[in-house]
Formats: structure tokens, sequence, C-alpha cells
């Protein structure tokens, strides 16, 4: 991985500041100037970080005025918020909003794709789908398989699935969300600890079957299953909750300790 640049710090801590609520929604920052002087850096350097906070939608350039702090809850995009789950451990209470939001669409999705499949599930081509549950089994079934790996292979299951049935749009905000969930260590831990790999996959079997059989299509019960994959996902946020918060006090520990010596 490339080393973090000037410009690249300078953007992460104006964030963090917005962020943990020490720049409030109306507030100026400071100016390209005083920027430069905190951060011993040139105005173009401390210019250049300023836009890309702005582009990430943190702050709105007024010309004339300098750069007004967004208010993140009314404003904040996609970008923003990826960016944001960055500082996850130092503002866990906004990490696990983001997070909880996420995982209502992904439920969304996923159980509206359930209910096209079930609709008619030989009308679509699922192989790529099935070939990349394959690969999910290979990982699943290897105790040394890591947690980030699985996900980001089931993730793939899914957006094979999402592409299989002609769903850009679900398929674009799953995308948005899988990545979010892929760079935080504590989400995929969240996604395994309720219910092993191997507990995943006997889903997309099922849903495997009923695409290649030939016989009378089974009835699936969909509200059962809903309800089963809504129970799932609430103890998938109450996990990622319990290691944030515990993430949270360990790094406020730490930094405590420093400060003391």
């Amino acid at each position: 991985m490339a080393q973090p640049t000037v410009v690249d710090d300078i953007t992460e801590q104006l964030a963090y500041r917005i962020a943990a609520g020490v720049y409030q929604p109306g507030d100026m920052l400071p100016s390209v100037r005083q920027v430069a002087t905190e951060f011993n850096t040139s105005t173009p350097t401390a210019n250049s970080a300023l836009g890309r906070l702005a582009a990430l939608g943190f702050v709105e350039a007024r010309r004339g005025l300098g750069y007004l702090v967004r208010d993140l809850n009314l404003y904040g995009g996609i970008d923003t918020w990826r960016f944001m789950f960055r500082f996850a451990h130092r503002v866990p209470d906004r990490a696990v909003k983001l997070f909880t939001d996420l995982i209502d669409i992904e439920h969304q999705l996923i159980t509206q794709a359930m209910r096209v499949f079930a609709a008619d599930p030989r009308r679509y081509d699922f192989s790529r789908a099935f070939h990349a549950a394959d690969r999910f089994e290979l990982l699943a079934t290897n105790e040394k398989a890591d947690r980030t790996d699985l996900m980001a292979a089931e993730l793939h299951v899914l957006r094979s699935i999402f592409a299989a049935l002609g769903k850009p749009g679900f398929l674009s905000l799953f995308n948005t969300a899988g990545e979010i969930f892929i760079a935080t260590p504590e989400a995929s831990q969240a996604f395994y600890e309720p219910l092993p790999p191997e507990g995943h996959l006997v889903l997309y079997r099922k849903l495997q079957e009923m695409a290649l059989s030939e016989g009378p299509l089974e009835i699936l019960d969909l509200g059962l299953i809903e309800l089963l994959i809504r129970d799932y996902h609430d103890q998938v946020v109450q996990t990622f909750t319990e290691l944030i918060a515990a993430k949270a006090t360990t790094a406020a520990a730490t930094a405590s300790d420093a400060n003391a010596g």
C-alpha cells in the first residue's frame, strides 16, 4: 500500500475533527493559510487537502469565504461515510449508526432479490453465482481462512446473484456497502460470529438446487426466511456494536496512558 501523503494526513485529521464535532455544521474551517501554518506545510498543499475534504462531502466551498462544514446527517454521501468509517474506533456511535443503516440496506436488497428469484428461479442464468459459491465453500471449509477473505468471497456470490437477476441499481448499492464492510475488520467478524460460514452456504446451495431442479418447484416460505435473515442481521449489528465499543475503550485507554507518560 502507498504511504499516506501530507495531503492525506491533513485531510484525515480535519475530517476526524468534523466527525468528532470539533467543527460543527455551519462552522467555517480555518483558512488555507491557517491550515498550512498548523500543519507546517505549503499553502498549495493545504488547499489540496481542503479541496479533497470538499470532494468527500465534509465541507462546502464558499467563494470568497472559505470552507463551510456540512451537516453530515443531512448531506453526507457514500464517499463521506466510506471515509468516515476509518474513524470507527474514535467515533463509535457514528460508526454503529452507519453500520446499522448499511445492514438495513443489505437486508432489503437481499430479501427483495429472493422474492424475484422465487417467482421464477429457472428464468435466470446463475452459473457465475454458482462458481462463486464453489469458491466460497472452499474458504468456508478451510479452518485457516481469513474472515475478510471469506466476506469478500461471499459478497461476490451475492453480487453475482444481483447481476444475474438484472438488478444494476441493487448491485451498485450493494457494492458500496460491501466496500465498507471489507475495509472494516470488525464487520467481517460480526458477520460470522452469529452464524459460521457453513451456515451461510446452506442458503446458497438451496437456491442452486431450486434453479437447477427439473421437477416441480418447492414453494419457499419467504416470510419465515425473511424473519430468519432479519434476526441474523440484528445479531450482526449487536456483535459489531460490542466489538467497536471494546476497541474504542481500548483505544481511549491507550491514548490516556500515552498522555500520562
